[in-house]
This record gives structure tokens, C-alpha cells and sequence, in this order.
């Protein structure tokens, strides 16, 4: 392995452990939030961190590490144990969208004959996302992160691989957060 290669990757795993000791991890969360002797999480340091990687990673590694930031905002939040509730009620979950009760999403459509979940989200000034609202926030936010935290919530709630596609997103310009979602 040549010497730049091998230090590309030293710096990958660096970045990944970095994102674990600075809260990926829930429990090393938990910890530092019940321990009064440490310092709380610093969001504009990882905020700052997850830009680095965007900026100077190649896109390979960074689709890696955005790709199980996404997983791990899903899992790490214990979304995945409400989305479950609703596999036996898929309805219900599409219509509290209907009904307003979603902080994020104006529309959510599942068409099954075409097999598409069409996701219309709100107009916004800034990303849902805490770590997206910065100044130039990072795009792998919104084409690796997000996508992959989509492609995980709908893959679990409808038992089936789905893939995602970015309509729209504010980090990328546009007024809010749309999507497509392909269940295959």
C-alpha cells in the first residue's frame, strides 16, 4: 500500500472514531451528560468535523462515513422501535402526515401500484438537521446522510430495500426537503 494511501485511510478511522467519542454513540452520550466532571457535546465542533470530511475526503470513504451517520441518527434516537408499531398499520402512519402531525413533511404519498413514496417536507430556512445548520453546511449531509437515514426508516417500516432519490433540499438550495422513494 503506498504511504498516502495508508495515511487516507489512518485519517478515515480517525474521523470515525472521532464521531463516536463525540456522541454517535448514545451511550458515551449518556454518560458524559450524567457525569458532571466532563464538558457537555459540542455541536460546533462536530458540526466543524463532519465539514472537514466533506471537504477533504474522497467521496468513496465520505459516502462510508455519511452513510452510517444516517443509520445511526435512525437507531441511535430509537426511531426504528415507533416505525415498528406501524408496520401492521401502514396507513396510519402516511396519514398523520395528512392530518398535520408532522413537524417535517407537508406530503407523503405511497403509491403502490407504482411502488413510490412521494415525500413533499416543509419549506424551511435551514436543515432539520442540527449539524446542517451552519454556514456552508456539508452537502454529504443531505446526498449520503440523509438518503441513507430515508432508505433505513422506509426499508424498516415497509420490510422491503428501498431506494431514495433527493428531489429537493435546503442544504443543496432549494425551500425544503423533498424526496422520492422507489420500494423495490
Amino acid at each position: 500500500m503506498k504511504r498516502k494511501d495508508f495515511l487516507d485511510k489512518c485519517g478515515v478511522c480517525g474521523a470515525m472514531s472521532l464521531l463516536g467519542l463525540f456522541g454517535f454513540d448514545t451511550t458515551i452520550a449518556q454518560t458524559a451528560n450524567n457525569n458532571s466532571d466532563s464538558e457537555p457535546m459540542n455541536q460546533k465542533q462536530i458540526t466543524q468535523l463532519l465539514k472537514f470530511i466533506d471537504s477533504s475526503i474522497d467521496e468513496s470513504d465520505k459516502e462510508k462515513i455519511f452513510h452510517e451517520l444516517g443509520v445511526e441518527c435512525l437507531y441511535s434516537r430509537n426511531y426504528d422501535k415507533g416505525l415498528i408499531k406501524f408496520r401492521d398499520n401502514l396507513d396510519e402512519y402516511f396519514n398523520r402526515v395528512k392530518r398535520g402531525e408532522s413537524k417535517y413533511w407537508d406530503k407523503l404519498e405511497y403509491d403502490k401500484e407504482k411502488s413510490i413514496i412521494t415525500l413533499v417536507g416543509k419549506k424551511r430556512e435551514t436543515c432539520a438537521c442540527q449539524y446542517g445548520q451552519c454556514e456552508q453546511p456539508p452537502k454529504s449531509l443531505c446526498n449520503y446522510c440523509c438518503k441513507r437515514f430515508q432508505e433505513e426508516l422506509f426499508g424498516l417500516l415497509l420490510e422491503k430495500k428501498v431506494n431514495v432519490r433527493i428531489d429537493e433540499s435546503v442544504i443543496l438550495g432549494g425551500e425544503r426537503c423533498s424526496t422520492t422513494i422507489f420500494v423495490g
